[in-house]
């Protein structure tokens, strides 16, 4: 048994020491020439199974494996979505007026101050009442001795005493001392300066103490809520115009919120410098809205009641048609051409190409093909251990198609990207006037552009 090992053992030693001997003839050194035929077929063989091996290795690990693109994805779902006139207005008050003195003297009490919201009846200031009060005074004195003159002509009368014309000159004593009481008694209400109505102290124009005159300015005073806004209507959509029409305000203030408004007013004229028709608006301000805001205006034409949608964020701008990129069952991003309908300020009405539950990218579709693999990391179906999504500069991925395949060019598939190298100068406009229709100043156009053409 033992004599078996060890014979075993020298002839493995003997195959490895020819194996070694072989390898060095095979090499080939600076001075051994070529191998014999024979051995260079047999080397030949050893050479073809290591190059076997090395292709089995290439198909096992497959090259590098393109790295998932991080996106974020939104469902295609259902709602009302409606179609706008968009213009621009300025906020206005339906009530704003220049409280002034009605009469003259110091300002003795200063109630109210900017920014104060006042109830109609409400004290703003008062103004020294000693010369008024005492004009009071003096009509019911005037008053009573016209009453007295009044009460001995009539009984006069009634005695034939005195003519008819004695007692009409008594009788109109008494009424003009009357007047001057009521006159005295208004001049007096004066010293109060109230609220004509409920708003808010707009501008303060005087101070305490201060002598004011008659007409002489005090505050001006302003209703809020319901505003006005008033806005140009081309004289086209005249057929598209009427009273109660909703409409809808953005305003840099807020500019996530929009505040809902209704025509209050059609002007029946049409402005024949402008060709327009004036449009008159009402919106509750909420508390948020104020006189001589700058407003975005949508003015609601026409409405589709559950409506297939998408945000439109989800529109991939870089190309020369309305696409985007839906998550498929295995993983990929597929590139996807679609019709679109209404828009509002966040999404987009689908017309044919999407179906209500898939996946659309919203975040993360810069530089990807059809077939791209992707990681969901926001939105139905997202990968819970996988790390928070980026802003939205995602990289593209290594291994990743660059642009169109070979021959694609600019008309290739619809799975293929555009080759901005190829683009003409007519097709680069097209592109950059879709980007700025969805929003995008010229700024962020060109760096996207830049973006694509390093990717490419």
């Amino acid at each position: 048994m033992q004599f078996a090992v060890a014979l075993a053992a020298g002839l493995f030693f003997l195959g490895g020491l020819s194996g070694l001997i072989g390898l060095s003839g095979c090499g080939g050194s600076g001075e051994g020439g070529a191998a014999p035929r024979g051995q260079g077929g047999r080397g030949g063989d050893h050479g073809g199974s290591g190059g076997g091996a090395s292709r089995m290795g290439g198909r096992m690990g497959g090259g590098p494996a393109a790295a998932a693109v991080p996106v974020e994805v939104v469902a295609i779902s259902r709602r009302s979505v409606s179609s706008f006139l968009q213009t621009n207005g300025s906020l206005e008050a339906e009530n704003d007026v220049q409280i002034v003195a009605r009469i003259q003297g110091p300002i003795v009490e200063l109630v109210v101050e900017e920014g104060m919201r006042l109830t109609k009846g409400d004290v703003m200031l008062k103004i020294d009442e000693t010369e008024t009060l005492a004009q009071v005074e003096i009509a019911k004195v005037g008053l009573k001795d016209g009453t007295r003159a009044h009460e001995r002509a009539k009984a006069a009368r009634d005695s034939e005493i005195i003519s008819q014309e004695v007692y009409d000159a008594a009788l109109a004593q008494l009424e003009s001392a009357e007047a001057q009481l009521m006159n005295a008694e208004i001049s007096y209400s004066y010293t109060s300066v109230k609220a004509p109505f409920d708003g808010i102290v707009v501008e303060r124009l005087v101070k305490f103490a201060e002598h004011v005159t008659a007409n002489q300015e005090l505050f001006r005073f302003s209703e809020f809520d319901p505003l006005l806004c008033k806005i140009q209507v081309p004289e086209k959509e005249l057929s598209r115009l009427r009273k109660g029409q909703t409409a809808y305000l953005n305003v840099e203030a807020w500019p996530d919120e929009r505040f809902q408004a209704s025509v209050l007013r059609i002007s029946p004229v049409v402005d024949p410098a402008t060709g327009t028709i004036r449009v008159t608006l009402q919106v509750r301000a909420r508390g948020k809205l104020s006189p001589g805001m700058f407003a975005r205006v949508f003015l609601v034409t026409d409405t589709h009641e559950k409506a297939v949608v998408m945000p439109k964020r989800a529109l991939s701008l870089e190309s020369l048609s309305d696409t985007v990129f839906v998550v498929n069952d295995e993983g990929q991003a597929v590139r996807r051409d679609i019709e679109l309908g209404y828009e509002e300020t966040e999404v987009v009405e689908v017309l044919s190409g999407l179906d209500v539950g898939e996946r659309v990218i919203v975040v993360g579709q810069d530089g990807l093909t059809d077939g791209t693999p992707i990681q969901v990391l926001k939105g139905p179906g997202a990968d819970e251990a996988a790390p928070p999504a980026r802003a939205a500069n995602f990289e593209r991925p290594p291994g990743a198609a660059n642009g169109p395949s070979p021959g694609m060019g600019m008309g290739g598939p619809p799975g293929g990207r555009m080759d901005l190298s190829k683009a003409t100068p007519e097709q680069l406009e097209r592109i950059k006037r879709r980007m700025r229709e969805r929003g995008m100043t010229d700024e962020q156009i060109e760096q996207a552009l830049a973006r694509r053409r390093q990717q490419q």
